[in-house]
């Protein structure tokens, strides 16, 4: 019996006066109390053992508070970042040993066209689209450019003629000749490349600028490299995509 209780008392916790003054206190009552047993206990020791102290209680502190700046700081960068107006977006397809392209074509852009200062450019050369060639189960190039066609971002896709046939014949390409404003389709109709598209008679998909100054500045490899608009762009879009293909022209005028 007496082993027993003494057992029960060994466990029952110690209820002392601070603990008492505590349960008592608001939770404000309570931190400041907190901290002012925390500033008497640092008046007690010496310089060094103050950062002894303060680093051995406060790190974890410090980290958590650090990490949480930094996430907040990412996260602000990456809003401003995507919510940035877009100058140009542009795919090249198949020549995936052009390492200049992106930096050529947005000098020459900037050169034709007064560009915000904040705004970005989406120029992608990583497209492999090898239709006999790629295995069944790699479809990564493929999803990438049905996300091109669909979402209405992508300006202007610079591809081989492969590519252009197989994606013309299910609509994802615009006709140029009931797209293009009149003056620029009969700039560009002696380069329009004719294929079998969804709707009979309509068979101008593609512009063909191989030989051309923007080719040959860009470095684009490709053995006839053809420009095509994507069928789903909104107005504003269609009309970068219209400009795009106007520097095109003007290039060789000059």
């Amino acid at each position: 019996m007496n082993k027993n209780t003494t057992q029960q008392t060994s466990h029952t916790p110690v209820v002392t006066e601070d603990s008492l003054d505590l349960l008592d206190m608001t939770p404000k009552e309570r931190r400041a109390y907190k901290c002012q047993q925390e500033r008497e206990k640092l008046q007690e020791l010496t310089f060094w053992r103050k950062v002894q102290y303060i680093i051995t209680y406060y790190f974890w502190k410090f980290i958590a508070v650090a990490a949480v700046c930094a996430a907040i700081l990412l996260i602000i960068r990456q809003v401003y970042i995507m919510t940035r107006p877009v100058a140009l977006d542009i795919a090249l397809v198949n020549d995936m040993e052009n390492t200049t392209f992106a930096e050529t074509v947005i000098a020459l852009y900037e050169s034709y066209y007064e560009v915000p200062e904040d705004a970005r450019y989406l120029i992608d050369t990583g497209f492999e689209i090898k239709l006999e060639e790629t295995a069944p189960n790699d479809m990564t190039s493929y999803t990438k450019m049905m996300a091109d066609l669909n979402y209405e971002s992508t300006h202007i896709i610079i591809c081989d003629a492969e590519v252009v046939q197989y994606y013309a014949v299910d609509g994802y390409l615009t006709e140029l000749h009931f797209a293009l404003p009149p003056e620029l389709f009969e700039s560009v109709k002696d380069r329009l490349y004719e294929c079998e598209g969804p709707v009979e008679d309509s068979d101008y998909y593609a512009i063909d600028i191989s030989g051309t100054k923007f080719a040959e500045q860009t470095g684009i490899q490709l053995e006839q490299p053809l420009l095509c608009i994507p069928t789903i762009l909104g107005e504003e879009s269609r009309e970068t995509s219209f400009r795009f293909i106007q520097m095109i022209l003007d290039m060789e005028e000059h």
